[in-house]
């Protein structure tokens, strides 16, 4: 390794590390949560990062797993957990994932405390998160000596918006980087093979294998039908591929310093006109549900939104869509307007039953022949692809997504030009047009 790097990696770390008065406080915190825990008795575990030493400097948080007996419901779990926090946290609320767990604070430190079952092995799980304790006591004497390596490519991923395996971020989950740095040793090692990683590169980390497949798998050590890349989305996986090949080619700090660019309102106003496309955004409220809810159901508005829009020959480019204050769904076509006639193909005049069906439909204009098929002139419905969309999201805002759909028709605005440079999404829109600087 040379000089440089060596130095650039030492930076690194200590950004990554946290410092002495974050320690202590963690500990204390510990200290407390343990003796408030046993007090009342109960089986439980500290897993995670704050537990095997590999959290990032400043995003501490702790994780407590209670274990319960497998006979008890659901319900009863979460009147459990909820009587458990409101004796154990400073502070709390209730938050759900597969099921509720109790979020709050403990001297000040953020505290998960989510109820599990105690089961015998990984395959015998009753919900989700009754693998963690499993992946803890696997992962814990493993990742000893590795913890600065791990931090460093969590907080290389951070910084470049890869960290994070909910569905708004789709990228590497703590328990991936675990993994990773385990099977190839330390950081550097890690983006050395990840530089040649394909869609179908398949990481066998207990049996330390790597092998080819369907998709992009790593091969979970305590489950192996499990792929613990699963929601990481195939552009994710591209874009550390090629920060890894841009990294070893030129070290540097910054691929470990977060980007906080700024976009001029009118830079972004100079590229919508460069541009010469529709663009176009839809603005409605924010629904009351968590972002690993909401984020799908974005998509899958913007999705359907994108093939009416094809399907109406606008010729859509792209889209995006953010959850801020409210939600955005943003949309930009090749096509600001399209004539007010459309050609519609008909059969070939041999087809004599379909094309008598062809001909006796009342048009405006009287249908033609060409290359020996019949064509008809039919007037469209939308001209502008603003309309398509407005349109659809008034008779089908059902097939939006349940809460999204729900809230998109109770209103939404439609936002083009200057009033899209008005938005809080400037900064997402600059980025989603490859704004430069």
């Amino acid at each position: 390794m040379s000089e440089s790097l060596k130095q650039i990696l030492e930076e690194a770390i200590r950004l990554s590390t946290p410092d002495e008065f974050e320690v202590e406080t963690a500990r204390r915190a510990e200290r407390i949560l343990r003796e408030r825990l046993e007090t009342l008795g109960l089986e439980f575990v500290f897993v995670g990062s704050y537990a095997r030493n590999t959290w990032l400097k400043g995003n501490l948080e702790i994780d407590v797993f209670i274990l319960f007996p497998k006979e008890l419901s659901k319900k009863e779990l979460e009147d459990r957990i909820i009587g458990i926090g409101a004796k154990v946290l400073d502070e709390m609320e209730l938050r759900y994932a597969e099921h509720p767990y109790a979020h709050g604070k403990v001297f000040g430190v953020e505290v998960d405390l989510v109820p599990c079952y105690k089961v015998e092995s990984a395959e015998k799980i009753i919900s989700a998160v009754d693998r963690t304790p499993f992946h803890h006591e696997w992962l814990k004497e493993r990742v000893k000596g590795k913890e600065n390596d791990v931090r460093l490519l969590k907080k290389f991923l951070k910084a470049n918006n890869i960290y994070g395996a909910e569905y708004k971020v789709r990228g590497f989950s703590g328990y991936l980087c675990e993994l990773l740095i385990i099977f190839y040793g330390s950081f550097i090692e890690c983006l050395r093979n990840a530089k040649n990683w394909t869609r179908k590169t398949v990481i066998d980390v207990k049996n330390g294998r790597i092998r080819t497949g369907d998709c992009f798998f790593v091969v979970d050590p305590v489950d192996e039908r499990r792929n613990v890349a699963a929601n990481l989305s195939i552009d994710n996986l591209a874009k550390f591929v090629q920060l890894s090949r841009e990294f070893l080619r030129k070290p540097s700090l910054e691929f470990f310093v977060q980007k906080r660019r700024e976009i001029s309102v009118q830079k972004l106003s100079e590229a919508l006109k460069k541009r010469e496309t529709e663009i176009f955004v839809v603005e409605f409220e924010r629904p009351r549900i968590v972002e690993d809810n909401l984020y799908p159901q974005l998509e899958k508005a913007s999705k359907k939104l994108f093939e009416v829009l094809e399907k109406e020959s606008f010729l859509p480019i792209r889209f995006c869509f953010f959850a801020k204050e409210k939600c955005y769904l943003v949309f930009e076509c090749a096509v600001k307007e399209l004539s007010r006639i459309a050609r519609k193909m008909g059969p070939p005049f041999e087809d004599e039953e379909n094309v008598e069906r062809f001909l006796a439909k009342e048009r405006e204009f009287k249908p033609f022949l060409e290359n020996g098929r019949w064509w008809a002139f039919e007037i469209r419905r939308h001209t502008k692809p603003e309309e398509a969309v407005f349109d659809y999201i008034k008779e089908n805002y059902q097939s939006l997504g349940k809460d999204v759909g729900l809230k998109l028709a109770e209103g939404f605005r439609i936002l083009k030009g200057e009033e899209v440079l008005r938005t809080e999404i400037v900064n997402e829109l600059g980025d989603f047009l490859g704004v430069r600087g």
